[in-house]
């Protein structure tokens, strides 16, 4: 049984359908399902991430304790995860700066990575220079 299967099971009030979760699927599960449910019950999830806690039982308590509560599974069990920004920051760069900032890197000798924290923590300021270091270059900006 997958971990959404058992997540399902777990908020129905039906007793005959959470007899039919093996213990093998509710070990298996723990983890994940004790992950899932710190999002909302951060305290009792924290409490059962312990060495000798049997998995299953630490299942049945939250089958026991939620399936009053809810007659669904709630809205907060299916987060989105964060999808990363770097596409973002790539179609975001000015090409304006690519002769300025090449200059920067061989004058000074510093790294990509470094021009990068400048920019990230100073945009203002490092915008400000670029644009002062292309001027001084000749190179024409748009």
């Amino acid at each position: 049984m997958e971990l959404f299967d058992v997540v399902k099971k777990i908020f129905e009030k039906k007793e005959p359908k959470w007899t039919e979760v093996a213990k093998v699927d509710k070990n298996r599960n723990f983890f994940m399902l004790n992950r899932i449910m710190s999002i909302q019950f951060p305290v009792q999830a924290n409490q059962f991430n312990k060495l000798k806690v049997t998995p299953h039982t630490v299942i049945d308590w939250w089958h026991d304790t939620l399936s009053p509560r809810f007659t669904s599974p709630p809205k907060w069990i299916y987060t989105k995860t964060k999808k990363s920004s770097e596409k973002k920051d790539s179609s975001k760069k000015d090409h304006n700066f690519e002769d300025a900032e090449k200059f920067i890197r061989e004058k000074f000798e510093v790294s990509k990575r470094d021009l990068d924290q400048i920019k990230k923590f100073h945009p203002d300021r490092y915008n400000a220079w670029l644009s002062s270091v292309s001027d001084q270059l000749g190179v024409k900006t748009k």
